[in-house]
């Protein structure tokens, strides 16, 4: 199984929350300004889509009983930056890349990398 962090954002309406997805050891965690959001391992994760809406910079999927909408792209009025816990865990050059708002380039290119690893990876028996 391949391991992947990066920044996102849970789209929770007007308060999107900022953090850091990863995928290590088979759990797919959030973490953000506030702590663990979600920490499960990836057959606890189902209902993967990658909505055409989102242009692939995002994705919809119910971890441990919860839906959540998560977006690669830091969406308008959302945070700029991350804590810097959170920010420690994603490392300098993708902090760079998540820093400005619209930066669609690289939500999409994490959005493939997420697609792969969630869909056609070893998440792929757990699409519903």
């Amino acid at each position: 199984m391949n391991n992947h962090i990066g920044p996102a954002w849970i789209l929770n309406g007007i308060m999107n929350t900022p953090g850091a997805l990863a995928l290590v050891d088979g759990r797919l965690s959030f973490t953000g300004d506030e702590g663990v959001v979600f920490d499960e391992p990836v057959d606890a994760v189902s209902g993967v889509t990658f909505p055409w809406y989102y242009f692939s910079g995002g994705f919809k999927a119910t971890v441990g009983g919860t839906r959540y909408r998560i977006s690669l792209t830091r969406p308008n009025g959302a945070p700029a930056s991350l804590s810097r816990s959170v920010a420690e865990l994603v490392g300098p050059e993708l902090i760079s890349a998540a820093g400005s708002i619209g930066d669609v380039t690289s939500g999409r290119r994490e959005g493939k990398i997420w697609k792969s690893l969630l869909l056609d990876g070893a998440g792929a028996s757990h699409r519903s």
